[in-house]
């Protein structure tokens, strides 16, 4: 059984992280298993920027390359990975996320219907099967547990593949062990459940602010649909009153995160946006979440409101993550405020306005009564968010429309642009 497990591990100072990795390798080793551990925090991995070029310019590789093909390629060979990484504000590193952006190339751009929902068609013909180790944080709780565990499996179902658990280094080495090493002769067993039904959240009230701080998580910095989406919910605020001053503030600069950290710490409201990424937060975000540390707690923590926006059609691919962001806040010591959760996303950016009208109604909507009221309005959240789900008798013709040459015009145009369309199935890790 050939093994890989990704050490997710931002603090190498964490001996007692690293030590447990290292004797879980030597256990499934012993048992005659060929067991590959990557350390990720040792290796050049940069974060996803968001070009697609994986999809679009060199099909089923990263565009910009760097040691994660390394990663992918031991992946797709491995019959199990297992994921890896202490938990750092509720939920594993930006490091271990890092990578996980970086394996979109082992899927495809393409739709197919899986559980009545929107998932990306598989590049390859077999996926290894997945686990996910964490150590806990001193206040975590079995909250953050099912959590994390829900998006994994998420995660895990768009990536052709299914978790199998979701321990924490409180178990000893041989449970961790045993438990990788029995899937093997599990059968059609389907993994861990997984919540499928979420509902939106409800966020508190505050006093309306007069000053925004905002956030802007996407990748492609001012160029990707996030802020497009950020700026319509800003000129919605403005316009509620006489007396509104936002700042915005760009994640993708690497270089400014402690600068991005101390604005958090200095706002009165803030407003956090960001696209879907494998199921959750970009890696970049993870990291501007990590630097956040410090204020965890602090007296006078501001009010924080999120928008989510996907290229799902349903809003349901973002609701795990709502809840992360959710028990975040309470994390922090700030209200929360809510999340704005938009599907269908993608496209955003190369609509001209009119046709973006609706959107930017039900955003600016928002806004203002935000400005107003300081609530983030359930029916206005609603009308924004749009289908949560596909119903099921919907589902076979669903499964016809993502098959047709329409469905996948988007995807298809940008190949011929870049003369790639002919490559458009290639499999570079092929087994």
């Amino acid at each position: 059984m050939k093994i890989t497990i990704l050490n997710g591990n931002p603090d190498p100072e964490n001996h007692a992280f690293e030590s447990y990795l290292r004797r879980l390798t030597e256990s499934l080793a012993a048992s005659g298993s060929q067991a590959t551990l990557l350390t990720l925090g040792e290796m050049d991995i940069r974060y996803c920027i968001g070009c697609f070029g994986c999809w679009v310019k060199t099909p089923g590789e990263c565009f910009s390359p760097d040691e994660s093909c390394q990663v992918r390629r031991a992946v797709l060979h491995s019959d199990f990975t297992l994921w890896a990484s202490p938990l750092k504000m509720g939920f594993p590193s930006a490091v271990l996320k890092k990578m996980m952006d970086k394996s979109i190339p082992l899927i495809h751009p393409y739709f197919e219907v899986v559980h009545n929902e929107a998932h990306h068609r598989p590049r390859y013909d077999h996926y290894p099967r997945l686990g996910l180790l964490m150590e806990r944080e001193a206040d975590t709780d079995e909250a953050d547990l099912a959590i994390v565990s829900d998006i994994f499996s998420r995660t895990a179902l768009n990536m052709k593949s299914r978790l199998e658990f979701a321990l924490t280094t409180d178990q000893p080495v041989e449970v961790v062990a045993r438990a990788i090493l029995s899937v093997e002769n599990a059968g059609k067993r389907t993994g861990i459940s997984f919540q499928r039904h979420l509902t939106a959240t409800t966020g508190q009230r505050i006093a309306p602010p007069g000053w925004l701080t905002v956030f802007n998580g996407s990748p492609r910095g001012r160029k990707g649909n996030t802020p497009i989406m950020l700026d319509q919910f800003v000129q919605g605020f403005c316009a509620s009153g006489e007396a509104r001053s936002v700042d915005t503030y760009h994640l993708n600069h690497l270089n400014d995160m402690e600068r991005h950290a101390q604005a958090f710490g200095d706002a009165e409201c803030v407003l956090l946006g960001f696209p879907l990424y494998t199921d959750a937060m970009p890696g970049i975000v993870k990291d501007f979440i990590e630097r956040l540390e410090p204020y965890r707690g602090r007296a006078g923590a501001p009010p924080i409101g999120f928008l989510v926006q996907s290229g799902f059609p349903e809003s349901a691919h973002s609701r795990h993550i709502e809840r992360y962001l959710e028990k975040l806040a309470h994390r922090l010591g700030s209200p929360y405020l809510g999340t704005m959760v938009k599907g269908g996303g993608e496209g955003v950016r190369m609509m001209p306005d009119k046709m973006n009208r609706k959107l930017f109604d039900a955003l600016q909507g928002l806004g203002r009564a935000f400005g107003e009221t300081g609530f983030f309005d359930p029916a206005l959240l609603r009308t924004l968010a749009g289908r949560e789900r596909y119903p099921a008798y919907l589902a076979p013709v669903f499964k016809i429309f993502v098959r047709l040459p329409v469905a996948s015009f988007y995807w298809d145009m940008l190949l011929k642009q870049n003369g790639a369309y002919e490559q458009r199935f290639a499999r570079p890790y092929e087994i």
